[in-house]
């Protein structure tokens, strides 16, 4: 595709949140591979961007994966700049199954109008279970949005539907004011220092360290090097 008509696609950018653990990367990456590359932590936000075929027509998507290292700190301003919402937990874990309770209920008091989904990952490790199916429905329907149970591991289908259920509910909307841009919010991965690109279905992310990512804005500055991920 030329540059200048992917300039010119319709843009949606999506904010995954989640307790620490929870697999919101290991879903991101099936959501855009449709592979399952296992659990990994990131200490930072990771910026996530491909073009997506859709029904509906080309689209063009940025996803960013919030970390969820300061466990207190709710991500408004990822919130604020996000068109739509995947809010992720564990049904093998309890404070996750909290921690999305609680991000849905900051959600409504900031009165936004972004598009939410709840999704409970890990649905084959049932022996394991501490959160019931229908207390996720419950919870879901309490918000008035859609709601499934998942496993990454097992490539779950309901998995792709919530994406682009949240991808064609956000694609008519008008453009939002964004409160901040995370174009270069490309994050280090915790035990992945081989800095091996993420082969995705339109293009690559490479995770960057903290060094890489203050040259590339140098770069940027200097030269008008783009210094995103290409996806």
């Amino acid at each position: 595709m030329k540059m200048e008509d992917k300039a010119n696609l319709p843009r949606v950018r999506i904010a995954v949140l989640g307790h620490v653990n929870v697999g919101k990367s290991a879903l991101t990456v099936r959501y855009l591979t449709r592979r399952f590359i296992g659990e990994y932590r990131s200490n930072t936000d990771l910026l996530y961007r491909q073009t997506i075929p859709l029904e509906s027509g080309l689209l063009d998507v940025e996803i960013v994966d919030v970390s969820a290292e300061i466990e207190n700190d709710f991500p408004i301003e990822q919130i604020q700049w996000a068109d739509a919402c995947l809010i992720v937990y564990s049904v093998t874990d309890r404070e996750s199954y909290k921690y999305a309770t609680r991000a849905l209920a900051n959600m409504k008091s900031i009165q936004t109008t972004t598009s939410s989904y709840l999704i409970a990952n890990k649905a084959d490790l049932d022996h394991l279970r501490e959160v019931a199916e229908t207390e996720g429905a419950s919870l879901a329907a309490s918000h008035g949005i859609g709601f499934c149970e998942v496993s990454v591991a097992e490539n779950s289908p309901s998995l792709y539907k919530a994406f682009e259920r949240l991808l064609n509910d956000s694609r008519g909307r008008p453009v939002k004011h964004r409160k901040f841009s995370v174009s270069k919010m490309i994050g280090t991965l915790i035990g992945n220092n081989d800095h091996k690109p993420i082969q995705l279905t339109q293009g690559t992310m490479k995770p960057c360290c903290k060094g890489e990512l203050h040259k590339s804005r140098v770069l940027k500055r200097r030269q008008g090097f783009t210094a995103t991920a290409s996806l």
